[in-house]
């Protein structure tokens, strides 16, 4: 039990490893993933999607707001169940706040 919450909890070197992956596989340095970069990163990890509507279908999945692109914000809410970038500023927030404290 202890494994699989290993795995559904995000650290923070699992938040680094999906972003180097997110990085490699955009391509064209966008800062999203077009449906065909996403395609080629779907195949580049072996999972066959058997139709283009399949395809289309898990695309649409991870694009949250329907922009035709997927934002590394997008892709890693739906792996790790949060939002990465709102976290990352929450814990800047509060370490902002603590050090105020402490001068204080």
């Amino acid at each position: 039990m202890l494994k699989l919450s290993q795995k559904t909890t995000a650290t923070g070197s699992e938040e680094v490893i999906l972003l180097k992956a997110f990085k490699h596989f955009d391509a064209n340095n966008s800062g999203d993933l077009s449906p065909d970069e996403f395609q080629k990163a779907i195949e580049k990890i072996g999972i066959h999607i058997p139709s283009q509507q399949d395809l289309k279908a898990l695309f649409s999945l991870y694009d949250a707001d329907g922009s035709g692109v997927i934002s590394y914000r997008e892709i890693s809410s739906a792996i790790f169940g949060f939002d990465v970038g709102a976290q990352q500023a929450d814990n800047a927030g509060e370490a902002l706040v603590g050090k105020l404290r402490t001068k204080l």
